[in-house]
């Protein structure tokens, strides 16, 4: 079975960066599953997984304007301190999850901390990477009219 919308694809990847540093990786762990055409994964992943059939390997690179973006230097900014907990342990290089009014979760990394302001980065710890995958598909299956409502395949939990 190929990989097309409407699927449920469970894949190992590996992901690098042009330097060679692995930067994500599901192996020696579970392979992910996704439902492919349900906004899971990066639309360019989707389109270069597209047709691949079980069992299948393939390598590629996705460019960074396909991925997370060029990085944005007006994306470094500086906050109040008061806006991060009193107890929080700032460090550069920290990266934090910032919630938006709408519940969307972005990163954001700590660069310098001040005496009474904290200088950021809102780009995407990824943004200007191209990014260089080795992916082996291990299962396609249907998917259940659920799971397509739901846009996500089903979860289940063992306890």
């Amino acid at each position: 079975m190929r990989v097309e919308e409407g699927r449920v694809v469970s894949l190992e990847y590996l992901v690098r960066l042009g330097s060679g540093q692995v930067v994500e990786t599901s192996l020696g762990k579970d392979p992910i599953e996704y439902l492919h055409g349900g906004g899971q994964i990066l639309p360019a992943l989707e389109r270069a997984l597209e047709g691949l059939r079980e069992g299948e390997q393939a390598s590629f690179s996705i460019p960074c304007e396909d991925a997370y973006g060029a990085r944005k230097e007006d994306n470094v900014i500086t906050l109040p301190r008061a806006l991060f907990p009193i107890d929080a342990d700032l460090k550069p290089g920290l990266c934090l999850y910032a919630r938006a009014a709408g519940g969307q979760s972005y990163p954001i990394t700590v660069r310098e901390i001040r005496e009474d302001t904290v200088l950021v980065d809102l780009n995407h710890p990824l943004a200007g990477e191209r990014l260089y995958f080795e992916v082996t598909i291990r299962g396609v299956r249907h998917a259940g009219s659920e799971e397509i409502f739901a846009g996500k395949p089903h979860e289940i939990e063992f306890v």
